[in-house]
């Protein structure tokens, strides 16, 4: 077993004026060091253009005795130097003298992991989920880049005031550098995969890894202890994980699918960001604040109220017809959704492990000539109660509920993969994305002063305390959704990749990172939309043989029919901008997005595909 690498926590000291090390721009106190490692001791330093504080990783070449020593720091720099993210140390520079090798990287001044078990003890689990979504969104782009980082453990994992930064990754190999390193076994005995016990690390080894942070985070313990590295790895290999205190049954499950032996059966990185456990914690609507009810007065006056019963009529447009579907909340293993609901007059209540869930259905009393004409009226009300400045609101929340949806189907594209046209789902995955991040920019152009949206009296609505908190939920949906787009868009910067995609010339011209909006990139949308549509529609129609219509449909086609239902519901809300370009007002009253966003779907039967099919044929996709 290699010597491991660790940072030992040094006392401070203060810094003597006259005691400074200076490497270009960066210096720091000889008696200011925060760590120190194998052949390395870590500082504690500054940028004195700037006056940022940095840390710097002084480390020792007389230390670095053989060649896969210096294997090792090549393969640190080599993975730190490709990554780009909030969950991961940034490394500024790298400076080589004849004695040493200075890395300089971003501080983090909260400690880390280890230390917060050793300082607070055990951690809440409400905590935990934003904590660990940080850490599987940087993660992510570590696979994505072929990073295996071969020693997470809580000391790795460094805190930036409460923001996760994966670092330490002395032992990390890209993919130049993993064949160089055989049969070489690296990282913590606690912390490591039975695979890795064997000298096979993967993305897997990785994952075990986190599942034992996090059960060691709640209890305060690791999942298994012993006397002897064999005896170790004998108990994970054959000894089910015990849960010592109270937890929840999905971070349980949460735990249970990263600490799977066979490892071909282990959660990946993705289908963790999806876990329910995590989706639990998702951003969500800004409710409870005064935005949302100061928009119902009451049913009998505001179209917009909330039904007891939780059904929604939603008018939706599609380029030559006025269509209408109705939504209502809905739930099951995989998060909030939504989907279409079957019209029949009767309730009824279907049984799911764990929970019963209601599911209202009713039938449609009016006709669609009769619905438009309410809308039309309802809408005329709306104009007449809402203030400015509550108007402004709504069309705010509009956009953001938009971008919540989009996030989702993104989610679902990813999840369940029934598109299979080479680059087909490539590109609407991009697109998908472009579009969350077409109407965050335009959200950032308001926060910086620029009336994008054309709201009302914009001078004196920017001073309402409302807007501020409006501007605050804006930056934070805005980190995230900008780390998922940074994500996708370098997954398809791939030479030959981009090649093959850029043949497309109606696509490759909203290829890129411009997010002007624009009504051409919805035409373009729509058009690959439909493809992915019928495509999904055919591949279920060959697999499907309709039953009784209340029979569950099988799991394996379920996914298929859920993705089908919201990629219909983007193509009714892509028209439905179109329409509505330069009044975003009209969209937000028309889409009742921010309904359609809370949706919850249940387990889908033989009925609901039938319906799904016949929206295809009334928007004649």
């Amino acid at each position: 077993m290699l010597v491991q690498q660790q940072q030992r926590q040094i006392p401070s000291t203060p810094i003597p004026g006259n005691a400074r090390k200076v490497i270009e721009n960066f210096s720091y106190a000889l008696t200011d060091a925060i760590g120190k490692g194998f052949s390395s001791i870590v500082y504690k330093g500054r940028n004195d253009e700037t006056n940022e504080v940095v840390a710097i990783k002084v480390i020792d070449k007389k230390g670095l005795k053989t060649p896969l020593h210096y294997q090792l720091l090549r393969s640190e720099v080599e993975a730190l130097s490709q990554l780009n993210s909030t969950n991961i140390m940034r490394l500024y520079k790298v400076y080589q003298t004849e004695n040493n090798t200075y890395l300089i990287t971003e501080f983090c001044d909260s400690g880390d992991l280890g230390q917060l078990i050793s300082k607070s003890g055990i951690q809440k689990e409400s905590s935990m989920q934003k904590l660990f979504y940080g850490i599987i969104q940087g993660y992510k782009q570590m696979k994505l880049r072929g990073i295996v980082h071969r020693d997470l453990k809580p000391a790795n994992i460094l805190l930036k005031g409460s923001v996760p930064k994966i670092a330490d990754f002395g032992f990390a190999t890209t993919p130049q550098t993993a064949a160089t390193m055989p049969n070489v076994n690296v990282g913590s005995p606690l912390y490591m995969s039975p695979q890795a016990f064997k000298n096979r690390y993967s993305e897997k080894s990785d994952i075990w890894a986190l599942g034992v942070t996090l059960y060691e985070l709640l209890f305060g313990q690791v999942p298994w202890q012993a006397g002897s590295e064999r005896e170790l790895a004998q108990r994970m290999a054959t000894v089910p994980v015990q849960f010592p205190g109270y937890i929840s049954d999905e971070c349980k499950d949460f735990i249970y699918r990263c600490l799977i032996v066979d490892e071909n059966r282990r959660a990946s990185v993705e289908e963790l960001e999806n876990h329910i456990w995590l989706s639990k914690q998702e951003l969500q609507p800004i409710k409870g604040n005064g935005f949302s009810s100061m928009f119902r007065s009451n049913q009998q006056h505001n179209p917009h109220q909330l039904l007891q019963n939780n059904n929604f009529a939603t008018p939706l447009v599609d380029n030559q017809n006025k269509q209408s579907i109705s939504f209502q909340q809905r739930e099951s293993n995989y998060g909030k959704e939504n989907a279409i609901t079957i019209k029949q007059s009767q309730q009824s209540i279907m049984q799911q492990p764990l929970k019963s869930i209601k599911r209202v259905q009713e039938s449609r009393k009016e006709s669609q000539i009769s619905q438009q004409m309410n809308q039309e009226q309802s809408s005329q009300r709306e104009d007449d109660c809402l203030n400015d400045s509550k108007k402004n609101d709504y069309i705010i929340l509009a956009q953001l509920n938009f971008c919540r949806y989009l996030y989702r189907v993104s989610a679902l594209m990813d999840k369940y993969r029934f598109v299979q046209t080479p680059y087909l789902r490539e590109k609407l995955l991009f697109l998908v994305n472009k579009n969350i991040m077409i109407k965050i920019n335009c959200l950032n152009e308001i926060i910086e002063g620029q009336n994008t949206l054309g709201l009302e009296k914009f001078q004196q609505y920017i001073q309402n305390p409302q807007y501020s908190k409006l501007c605050a939920a804006i930056h934070q949906y805005n980190q995230k959704y900008t780390l998922q787009f940074n994500t996708v868009w370098l997954s398809l910067q791939n030479p030959d990749q981009k090649q093959l995609l850029v043949v497309d010339k109606k696509f490759d011209a909203v290829f890129d990172d411009n997010f002007t909006e624009y009504e051409s990139f919805y035409i373009i949308l729509n058009s690959i939309l439909r493809s992915a549509i019928k495509e999904i529609e055919y591949q279920l129609e060959s697999k499907i043989v309709i039953q009784d219509t209340q029979q569950l449909l099988p799991i394996d086609i379920e996914g298929g029919v859920i993705l089908l239902d919201y990629l219909i519901t983007y193509f009714q809300l892509a028209s439905l901008i179109q329409e509505c370009f330069e009044d975003p007002y009209e969209f937000a009253i028309d889409s009742k997005i921010e309904q359609i966003a809370d949706g919850k779907p249940v387990r889908l039967t033989y009925g609901h595909y039938i319906e799904i099919r016949n929206k295809i044929k009334q928007l004649d996709i």
